[in-house]
């Protein structure tokens, strides 16, 4: 087998990985409800028809559950997440999630390992400390993002949920997804960062893994060719960037006693409004235009059709 072959190969089962046949076709009668059915799970109560009395592979089955090995759901999801993550995403957003291990719960179990593997390897996390009296709290914010991987990786990647939204939301593939659908697009992208943050601890060139996953993921999952992806993904990153600038910019200035009665006192409400607006209005403007440029290419689309 050639190249060319095995890559055709791989692209197809990236796009298409699993297929399903109804294997077990004894009748079973459930351990909880007594009803008698055929496959694998009972359709009154749920229960899986192997589930019986205790034995050692009932400990094993729930020592493993705990950490997401289930069935090999995890260990599965992960592997797919690193070779067809927009594929897997976009499949558990239009409903296929049995195959895929839960978003959130996957982001915390990665985030535990995560932690235990740093310290197995003796990378020692050093908090910061804060020089000047105005800083403090956003040192205190960098220090528990540091300290608790999977919430503070959430923290950061939630911010991309409204820019993915405007600048994705006439894709050709999965065109007008929610933000709910955008929130769990970016905790699939937490446990892919958080592995990406674990691999540059080997070489910091792995770094480069984490802005590659994020144009092939997006690329997979909307759809979009080379440019499409590119200017959207790079104009989801400023506003990303722009909003944590801001927010950051914020606390240190309304810490500082002197600004805070500058902006209240002698500017009053006009003073405070004109001070978001230089931050929220260029934000606003390149949203609006990312959301107005993919309207105007979706009709193109469709006409072309």
């Amino acid at each position: 087998m050639d190249i060319r072959e095995k890559y055709r190969r791989f692209r197809t089962w990236q796009k298409a990985s699993r297929t399903y046949s109804v294997k077990d076709t004894s009748t079973h009668r459930c351990n909880n409800c007594d009803h008698e059915f055929t496959g694998n799970y009972c359709p009154v109560c749920g229960q899986k028809a192997t589930w019986g009395r205790i034995t050692w592979a009932s400990v094993r089955e729930n020592v493993m559950l705990l950490w997401g090995m289930e069935s090999h759901s995890m260990p599965y999801t992960l592997y797919q997440l690193m070779l067809r993550p927009g594929y897997l995403i976009g499949e558990y957003i239009s409903g296929r999630r049995q195959v895929s291990y839960p978003p959130v719960k996957m982001l915390f179990v990665v985030a535990v390992v995560y932690a235990i593997i740093k310290q197995l390897l003796g990378i020692e996390i050093e908090p910061l400390t804060a020089k000047e009296e105005k800083i403090k709290f956003i040192v205190i914010v960098i220090n528990w993002l540091k300290a608790n991987p999977g919430w503070g990786m959430m923290t950061l990647t939630i911010f991309l949920i409204i820019p993915t939204w405007f600048f994705f939301r006439f894709a050709p593939r999965y065109p007008r997804h929610s933000l709910p659908e955008s929130f769990f697009i970016q905790i699939f992208m937490s446990s892919l960062m958080l592995i990406c943050l674990l691999l540059s601890e080997i070489s910091e060139v792995l770094m480069l893994l984490i802005p590659f996953y994020y144009y092939i993921t997006y690329r997979q999952l909307f759809g979009y060719r080379f440019w499409g992806t590119t200017w959207r993904l790079l104009l989801s990153l400023i506003i990303w960037f722009t909003v944590i600038a801001m927010l950051a910019v914020t606390i240190i200035l309304f810490s500082d006693t002197q600004t805070y009665h500058s902006l209240f006192d002698q500017g009053g409400v006009v003073g405070v409004v004109g001070y978001f607006l230089v931050f929220l209005g260029p934000i606003a403007a390149i949203l609006f235009i990312g959301y107005w440029i993919s309207r105007m290419s979706e009709k193109r689309r469709n006409k072309a059709k």
